[in-house]
């Protein structure tokens, strides 16, 4: 994204600032961002509009939106069908979410037991929320208000998983309705903040 706003003459500004100043102005009262999207997630700990923690997956999108995808195409179910089914299981299967590999492995052992097509996407969920916790936040505190962002959000499934996962109330935990543009309010606001420094700065 740099190199592509260098060559284009945009501004450019790290995702984390962005996110962080778009709750600062939207949501001033989270204290903790989880973003799950479609190819990376973060944790960003927040003390009033400031930075005061944070962390990124790395390049393996293992419990990420299209880790989910991929597994819920195997199920033969698009990803925008996984929360709702999901809802009407009782109970989930134990799916590994740090590795398609072996959680198709887990998928098909599953199957075989006898779970159904919901319980083993809620496994899926579950695995996500747990591999989301223990891979970005490792054991960094989650105060709330906690919002959780990115497109993952949407997926009923994977929210009350990550609920659970960090025992949040809803209360605690709330996905914003800017839940997939944080980045750009954030820059587009940043962006205007910079272009009135620099024209006081000329007036004077």
């Amino acid at each position: 994204a740099r190199t592509i706003a260098k060559v284009l003459g945009l501004f450019f500004e790290n995702e984390f600032k962005a996110i962080a100043r778009a709750m600062g102005a939207l949501y001033p009262h989270v204290r903790t961002v989880f973003e799950i999207g479609g190819e990376s997630s973060k944790y960003i700990r927040l003390e009033g509009s400031n930075i005061a923690d944070y962390d990124r997956s790395g390049e393996c999108a293992a419990g990420t939106g299209s880790f989910l995808d991929q597994q819920a195409l195997r199920m033969e179910y698009s990803v925008e069908e996984v929360g709702e089914v999901v809802c009407t299981a009782t109970c989930s299967a134990r799916i590994a979410g740090r590795c398609s590999v072996f959680a198709k492995s887990d998928m098909i052992h599953a199957q075989q037991k006898g779970y159904s097509p919901a319980e083993i996407l809620r496994g899926l969920c579950d695995a996500v929320a747990r591999n989301y916790k223990s891979s970005i936040v490792k054991g960094r505190p989650a105060a709330g208000p906690v919002a959780l962002i990115g497109a993952v959000s949407q997926n009923a499934g994977v929210t009350n998983a990550v609920r659970e996962a960090f025992a949040l109330s809803p209360e605690d935990l709330f996905v914003p309705a800017e839940f997939a543009w944080c980045g750009a309010i954030g820059t587009a606001i940043l962006e205007s903040e910079e272009l009135r420094k620099r024209s006081i700065f000329e007036i004077h």
